[in-house]
């Protein structure tokens, strides 16, 4: 379980004025995972390019764990780079928080849009099937 967490650097940078980007390459790296103080750390970057070469913005940080099954993490980790997926869905999602938020603020001092891949919302047709009554 995540317990917290910190920015320890970001980097932002407009590498062409005057031209929209025309998508967005999103990388999520766990750069190291250990024991630290009764704690366990996660280390990551999050770093956004924007094509065709507009911009890219990079945070890192890293984020805290519960010491629960720490030394267990720490032998696999330093094994295979293996995670469980419960544990990565719930770091990915936390890392993809920080990097999305922080790099707002960044892409806004730079001039260049939000990193924050909105889906596509789709209208269908309305079905041939009436709606069933309860009772």
């Amino acid at each position: 379980m995540i317990t917290g967490g910190k920015i320890n650097a970001v980097e932002a940078k407009k590498l062409k004025e005057g031209e929209a980007a025309s998508g967005l390459n999103v990388n999520v790296n766990i750069e190291d995972l250990k024991v630290e103080k009764n704690r366990v750390v996660v280390k990551y970057t999050y770093s956004v390019d924007y094509s065709p070469s507009v911009g890219e913005i990079k945070v890192m940080g890293e984020l805290y764990l519960d010491d629960k099954n720490g030394r267990e993490l720490e032998d696999k980790w330093k094994k295979n780079k293996h995670l469980e997926p419960a544990l990565a869905e719930e770091l990915l999602a936390a890392i993809t928080y920080a990097g999305m938020t922080t790099g707002t603020l960044m892409a806004f001092a730079v001039n260049i849009q939000a990193p924050i891949n909105v889906p596509r919302a789709r209208i269908n047709a309305p079905s041939e099937q009436k709606p069933h009554a309860a009772g």
